[in-house]
């Protein structure tokens, strides 16, 4: 059972390296595959691509369900990582628009969208996953630590991200990090075949329509999109969006910005780990209902901070906006495990998490303007 867990949160750190990279260099490639005028119009073009692409995120959390509901979260986790770890690798050999004109924005896309129709599968999966797998009185802790392990991929991310701006921080080789992220994914397959199955094949045997799953747990889907979309927004604002603009307008260097993407990403792994034991002590709604009244009452002072020609408290409110993410987040896995039974779980769990979590992007494409102008 140990094994299998670790084998789990071993592959989605890898899957989430395979992900994140591409918001980590979204800076540095958006000028290879989109025309503009400036690196900034580049940028949101980028940022345009992604929104696109992040359709397929709900619709992975569908796929992959379906195959997890009927035969099993093994088989569902596998594909995934198997697409993920294809599409990050052929990023890291694409043509730009200089050699093969607009279809390198195309495929970029169809790329990134395959990206995310397989992370669609693979968060939720391994998280219901390894929950099922642990012991009830460290389900919260087990899930925190998965959800820990991704961003761990983020973190690792970041340092590879800082090696590749060390010496050239204006134009890094971008293409190493993404063949190296497929090279290791391919590698992690081997691994993630020797995972147990968690739950019993009679449970499978009674699985359910989508269509009866959303008029059965209407209820239990609403939260699901409400915890997706107020999970992640504040990290993915800082991370995928706050944070590259001010890299692209001149407040950052690329190993700057590469840096700060490590300390917030170590920063919310940290408290990650800490809110499972929390949630462990007590319960995890009480835990996310105390970090969600807490981003409520601090999201317009935060706000304001974000706006302001100070970098420090820019700086200062991604910190405050990334803790309270995690807090809120930690403890998610073994909220929503109790929220649907075992032979809809799945699909359950990660379309409805993923659908919101599409909301976020979409507000963050909208409102990018948010950040100063320098």
């Amino acid at each position: 059972m140990k094994k299998s867990i670790f084998i789990a949160a071993l592959g989605t750190l890898i899957e989430y390296y395979d992900y994140a990279i591409f918001s980590m260099f979204l800076p540095f490639l958006a000028p290879t595959f989109f025309p503009a005028n400036s690196a900034y119009d580049a940028l949101i073009m980028g940022f345009y691509a992604v929104l696109i692409a992040s359709v397929a995120r709900p619709l992975g959390g569908i796929v992959f369900g379906a195959i997890g509901d009927r035969f099993g979260r093994r088989r569902a986790l596998l594909i995934s990582l198997y697409g993920i770890a294809a599409a990050t690798l052929l990023i890291g050999f694409l043509p730009g628009f200089k050699s093969i004109g607009m279809a390198a924005m195309v495929i970029l896309t169809l790329v990134r969208a395959v990206q995310m129709l397989c992370y669609g599968g693979e968060y939720s999966g391994a998280g219901i996953y390894v929950v099922e797998l642990a012991k009830a009185r460290y389900m919260s802790l087990v899930g925190a630590v998965l959800t820990a392990m991704a961003l761990l991929g983020s973190v690792v991310a970041s340092l590879v991200g800082m090696f590749l701006t060390w010496h050239n921080p204006a134009s890094p080789n971008w293409r190493l990090a993404f063949i190296l992220g497929g090279v290791v994914g391919l590698i992690a397959i081997y691994f993630r075949q020797g995972m147990t199955e968690s739950v019993n094949h009679e449970d499978l045997a009674k699985r359910e329509s989508l269509g009866k799953i959303i008029v059965t747990y209407p209820k239990q889907l609403f939260a699901g999109v409400c915890i997706g979309g107020f999970s992640t927004l504040p990290f993915t604002t800082v991370l995928s969006f706050i944070n590259p603009v001010l890299k692209t307008k001149g407040y950052f260097s690329g190993f700057a910005f590469m840096s700060l993407q490590f300390a917030l990403s170590s920063i919310a792994v940290i408290i990650l780990i800490s809110s499972g034991l929390i949630a462990d002590r007590v319960t995890p709604a009480k835990v996310m209902r105390y970090a969600s009244i807490a981003l409520l009452i601090l999201s317009i002072p935060l706000g304001f901070m974000l706006q302001s020609y100070s970098l420090w408290l820019i700086i200062c409110a991604e910190v405050i906006l990334v803790v309270l993410n995690e807090l809120l987040l930690g403890p998610s896995n073994a909220y929503l495990k109790q929220l649907f039974p075992a032979n809809c779980r799945y699909r359950g769990v990660a379309f409805s998490f993923l659908l919101g979590d599409v909301d976020g992007w979409r507000f963050n494409s909208v409102g990018r303007k948010l950040v100063v102008q320098k």
